[in-house]
């Protein structure tokens, strides 16, 4: 059995993170996941065919191509072309390739930040289960602010609307089961559909390698995970508060981890005075990740926008507390004050929160122990496995003789 997960180039991220884990629970159901997504012009510009190639190829009878590639190792997938690739709802229709590997599969499952990528399986009209990071606007509303003002407006007049129909049409397609990350996720997307979708499936954090260390935390070590140049991070509000607390005498270090190359940032430390207060580390493995992560005494969250911070959840599995700013699915990691807080998005009350858990080397112990058993009890990898297959069987009701 075969099941095809129509997804985004994998890379560095939450959608990667959901696959990773995604991709060895169906391997241990025997089903064998074939991954596709929209190989973007920009890295593969042979295979669309953009507007000044359109027409010619019509003539000749050219399509959009395909071709099998391995953008993050060991991730290997099929890289799909698209008609057009300027307008950006072209990325999700289903051409020909669509339509054949769709056929050639017996389950259909969409992995992405927002539901466009379940458009082309609705639009192929098969059954299908999507696991969803954030809904449309969400997930993209701080790249298009920085649209030059006439490919904003191709956006408002064109390219938006087409996009916002087909989210509509993902998440009402009576023929397919949405799973969000997070309840803040849940809820934006249940008032686009105007009904219950089915539920909220946190990524289970491995317990052999995220697990608390107590003995490696270091005091005042701050600490950050996720692509913190994507504008929606804000990850210059956390570097403002840092900057206070050096000059209120505090010893804070931090850590930041998630983009392959973090120079870009160094003016802007250079410009706060922080150039020895920061350390940007490669992207790490796993093993490399849970042993960053044991060594911070908090998990801040500057953002605008977040579906939910995978990265927060393996934090808190090592024990670590969590402090986020108002920005969505963080909120219900940190709901009732046992694990964490939330602050406001200023960098003088940021900076004074910190403060108040590092300075508090109680309180900071009673919410690494919140943590910890936050995740024990929400993202235990047994009970997301149940719930996976819950969902499987309610989508797919054909294969569930096949579940456990």
């Amino acid at each position: 059995m075969r099941a095809l997960i129509s997804t985004i180039r994998p890379g560095a991220g939450g959608v990667t993170s959901k696959l990773t884990w995604l991709v060895s629970e169906l391997e241990r159901l025997g089903i064998e996941p074939v991954l596709a997504w929209y190989e973007p012009w920009s890295c593969s510009p042979d295979l669309s065919l953009p507007l000044s190639a359109a027409g010619p190829a019509l003539l000749v009878g050219r399509r959009p191509g395909t071709r099998q590639l391995a953008p993050e190792p060991p991730w290997q997938g099929l890289g799909v072309g698209a008609w057009l690739p300027e307008l950006e709802f072209t990325h999700y229709l289903p051409g020909a390739a669509w339509r054949r590997l769709a056929a050639s599969c017996d389950l259909h499952l969409a992995v992405t930040g927002n539901p466009l990528c379940a458009a082309r399986l609705s639009l192929l009209r098969r059954p299908f289960l999507a696991w969803v990071g954030s809904d449309w606007q969400g997930d993209r509303c701080e790249r298009v602010a920085r649209f030059p003002w006439h490919r904003r407006l191709l956006d408002q007049r064109f390219n938006g609307p087409v996009l916002r129909r087909l989210e509509r049409r993902a998440l009402r397609d009576p023929a397919g089961r949405i799973l969000s990350i997070s309840g803040a996720t849940a809820r934006s997307l249940e008032r686009i559909a105007g009904r219950p979708l089915a539920g909220v499936l946190y990524r289970p954090c491995d317990p052999g390698l995220f697990c608390p260390q107590p003995r490696r935390c270091v005091p005042w070590r701050l600490g950050f995970a996720g692509r913190y140049s994507d504008p929606r991070k804000q990850i210059g509000l956390l570097l403002e508060a840092v900057a206070r607390l050096v000059a209120q005498g505090h010893p804070v270090q931090l850590e930041l981890t998630g983009e392959a190359d973090g120079r870009w940032l160094l003016p802007e430390l250079q410009r706060l005075g922080l150039v020895d207060r920061v350390r940007l580390h490669p992207h790490l493995s796993l093993p490399e990740l849970a042993r960053v992560l044991q060594c911070w005494d908090l998990f801040v969250i500057p953002s605008q926008q977040e579906g939910l911070c995978l990265a927060a959840l393996e934090a808190m599995a090592c024990g670590v507390p969590l402090l986020t700013t108002p920005c969505g699915g963080p909120e219900e990691l940190v709901a009732g004050g046992h694990s964490g807080a939330v602050v406001e998005a200023r960098s003088a009350p940021m900076a004074a929160a910190i403060a108040a858990i590092c300075g508090d080397r109680g309180r900071r112990q009673r919410l690494a122990a919140g943590a910890a058993a936050w995740v024990s009890d929400h993202a235990d990898p047994l009970a997301a496995r149940r719930r996976l297959h819950g969902a499987l069987a309610d989508a797919f009701p054909r294969i569930r003789p096949w579940l456990p």
